[in-house]
């Protein structure tokens, strides 16, 4: 069939989960006339609170479509496969080999196969610290200043409050929680685990930093504020400068205890025309097609 396995599949493979993300562009022709909010979390208040199929038919009439990328995670022991589909990509799966302390990438529309280890992130982080730093040089004094200031002080640790809200979101009967920061606000959906599956994704979460240490910023998630919860349904809004405002959306659609198949771990052989290579070279790729750019 031109397929190797790449590891063993463990008999204990437990969940099959669906889940969908897509952001919605923020429309401010839904807030009324004489509305004026009091700060940026005042208004996050506001948009959080509406119904999102108003978000999303203001969004669609202002900018289009909105595109949502569907994912399937497959978790069998302490190795995971995740699936999606997205215009931009294709078909893609990120793979992880617990055993080999190795992630891969495959681009299937591309036939490339991404393999990225802990020293590879490491050093990944290392050359994107020393783009910040040049960056910051070409900054005004006063913007360096501010960003060494910024950088130099403890973060707020973040609060949830459960707001007494109850919903069914997917097929489950969730709790509404509300955390806020001074970068975001988030609204989250979480419902009871009757399968263990927040023990799983926090079981995971520490093995994936045993593996790659780098990539553990001591940031908590939605499975760290809702702890033994499902968080079903999670809406961040977020003001950027650039972008203007966004309500990002996650959502887990399904979830099945069974076990996930054995061709969701396995990668395509060079047999079939894949072409390996690691995780370094898309980014130094990455970076050389940005600085092309730049010049152009």
């Amino acid at each position: 069939m031109g397929f190797v396995c790449v590891f063993g599949i463990k008999l204990q493979a437990q969940y099959i989960i669906e889940q969908i993300a897509y952001e919605i562009p923020i429309n401010y022709e839904l807030v009324p006339a004489d509305k004026e909010f009091e700060d940026a979390a005042d208004e996050a208040r506001f948009f959080l609170q509406l119904p999102e199929s108003k978000l999303k038919d203001a969004a669609q009439k202002e900018y289009g479509d909105i595109e949502i990328i569907k994912s399937t995670i497959y978790i069998d022991g302490d190795n995971f496969a995740v699936e999606s589909l997205s215009k931009e990509d294709g078909r893609t799966t990120v793979i992880l080999n617990h055993n080999k302390g190795l992630i891969y990438y495959v681009l299937w529309s591309q036939k490339k196969i991404y393999e990225m280890s802990a020293e590879d992130m490491a050093e990944i982080q290392k050359g994107a610290g020393a783009a910040m730093q040049k960056m910051m040089a070409h900054l005004p004094p006063e913007m360096q200043e501010q960003a060494k200031m910024e950088e130099g002080q403890p973060q707020t640790a973040k609060q949830i409050t459960a707001t007494g809200r109850e919903m069914v979101k997917y097929g489950q009967r969730c709790s509404e929680y509300l955390l806020e920061d001074e970068q975001e606000l988030l609204v989250i959906w979480a419902a009871d685990d009757s399968m263990g599956l927040a023990k799983k994704a926090k079981s995971m979460s520490e093995k994936m930093a045993e593996i790659f240490p780098s990539m553990d910023e001591e940031e908590q998630d939605e499975w760290d504020f809702v702890a033994g919860k499902i968080p079903v349904e999670v809406r961040t809004f977020r003001l950027d400068a650039m972008d203007g405002a966004q309500m990002e959306i996650q959502a887990i659609t399904r979830i099945n205890q069974v076990n996930p198949p054995v061709e969701k771990f396995i990668l395509p052989a060079e047999a079939v025309g894949f072409e390996r290579s690691s995780f370094k070279d898309m980014m130094t790729q990455m970076q050389q097609m940005m600085q092309g750019m730049e010049e152009d």
